[in-house]
């Protein structure tokens, strides 16, 4: 949950000022839908990048934001947030962002957010959590991932079961879509990782 109470849906995206201008589209219309949906934005903290044009399209919507971030990247940090909370370290970043998560959403970014995805499905696999985890795969951006996976099942690294955890849409009104079926859902098939 947010500071103020509300669904919150935390949004793993790149921080990189070279971001495509199709992805930092993605990033917009989704922040603005997070905002007219009444959810709170949580994120990265950050004003350039995905991250921030999520940020901004969910203020100018008239959105709660909140966001974390790393003491070492203030220099990037967006002001206009609802809550900012600096943090020493990026384990205490994460714990951040996925404690106030009711739902989380994955755009296209790199190796930051390529890890916190992964931590948020292991802690789903690991039936920690049974909240949604929503991969938005907009023109095919993360089909090297979902072939990673689809390779792991078939070598039997991973069960089938673990591999459909993770919700893959390819467009922002599927995220919605997919958060919102999702109240009330099980937590993961009880089928041991070992």
């Amino acid at each position: 949950m947010s500071g103020d109470g509300r669904f919150a849906v935390t949004v793993y995206a790149g921080s990189r000022t070279r971001a495509r201008a199709e992805h930092l589209s993605l990033a917009a219309e989704l922040g603005s839908a997070i905002a007219k949906r009444g959810w709170v934005l949580v994120y990265g903290g950050s004003n350039v990048g995905l991250m921030g044009a999520c940020a901004d399209a969910a203020l100018r919507a008239g959105g709660r934001v909140e966001g974390v971030i790393l003491d070492s990247f203030s220099r990037v940090a967006h002001h206009g947030l609802h809550v900012l909370d600096v943090v020493g370290d990026m384990r205490s970043r994460k714990a951040g962002l996925a404690r106030r998560g009711d739902a989380f959403v994955a755009l296209p970014g790199g190796f930051g957010t390529l890890e916190e995805v992964s931590e948020i499905l292991v802690e789903r696999q690991l039936r920690f959590h049974a909240k949604p985890l929503v991969l938005l795969n907009a023109d095919g951006f993360w089909d090297p991932l979902l072939a990673l996976f689809a390779r792991m099942t078939e070598a039997e690294l991973l069960a089938p079961e673990h591999a459909g955890v993770i919700r893959v849409v390819a467009s922002v009104s599927g995220v919605l879509e997919a958060i919102e079926a999702a109240p009330g859902e099980p937590a993961p098939p009880s089928v041991s990782k070992w």
